[in-house]
């Protein structure tokens, strides 16, 4: 369970994924994809603002951002994990409040190997949690332990307090609503990262023995999370996890599905 507020980043927690992989489904439909970010610098965030901007006044501008209080908020969701053997696709709309997290997710496994598909849908209400695959009916459950999102800032501030050249400066925020960002990119260890995959994942990194993970985030100006890009790699094994967040809104209710 998570008690911060709203500025959060990235993952499923483990039991969602694990649902994914034995495949449930049902009822949510999936918004489109988000673009991955460009790390280009680029123009101000606003048409008034003075150009050009010092990379210490947008590091300060970034420090700042981070450091606003954060607020419950709804967004659209996209994750996409991968280790070129399987690929799974979660996407949705989540809530996060002071003390809870819910959302509706559907997830779409793939595997290479097999060349198989799976599809499955998750809701996450204040009261419990609800899968479903195929034509089965929705399976009632306690909520997972795992928070659906974790804090994106921790990651930041570790990158910036690790080297303040891994800010990259401005970025612009490819999605519906558009807008700049700021851009940050460097190496992190795999213990301070690990709170953004879920337990399969872990499991396969602690098998290949990964130590660290370049990690790639792009946060809005209010030092919200737009994209974060993690690329573990080791013994020739190598995963990559991507997350969006677009369309911040007021936080809102998750209710349990219509088809119950």
């Amino acid at each position: 369970m998570v008690t911060h507020r709203g500025g959060v980043a990235v993952t499923v927690a483990a039991g969602v994924l694990a649902a994914a992989l034995t495949g449930c489904s049902g009822g949510v439909s999936a918004p489109r994809p988000l673009p991955a970010p460009s790390g280009a610098r680029a123009v101000p965030a606003s048409a008034g603002a003075a150009w050009p901007v010092s990379p210490d006044q947008e590091l300060a501008e970034l420090r700042a951002a981070l450091a606003l209080p954060a607020q419950p908020f709804s967004a659209v969701l996209n994750v996409e994990v991968t280790d070129g053997t399987r690929t799974v696709r979660r996407q949705g709309v989540v809530n996060v409040s002071d003390d809870q997290q819910t959302g509706a997710l559907s997830v779409i496994s793939a595997s290479a190997e097999q060349q198989a598909r799976s599809q499955a849908y998750l809701t996450i209400t204040r009261e419990a949690a609800y899968t479903r695959s195929d034509d089965a009916a929705w399976v009632r459950s306690p909520r997972p332990p795992e928070p659906l999102l974790t804090d994106h800032r921790v990651l930041a501030r570790e990158l910036l307090r690790n080297d303040p050249g891994s800010f990259r400066g401005r970025a612009r925020i490819r999605t519906l609503r558009g807008g700049m960002g700021f851009h940050l990119v460097g190496r992190l260890p795999l213990a301070t990262v690990a709170g953004a995959f879920d337990a399969a994942s872990r499991s396969q990194l602690a098998q290949h023995h990964a130590s660290d993970c370049v990690a790639d985030l792009l946060v809005d100006a209010d030092g919200r999370l737009s994209v974060l890009t993690l690329t573990c790699e080791a013994d020739g094994y190598r995963l990559r996890s991507t997350t969006g967040l677009a369309e911040y809104g007021p936080v809102a209710e998750t209710s349990p599905p219509a088809d119950l």
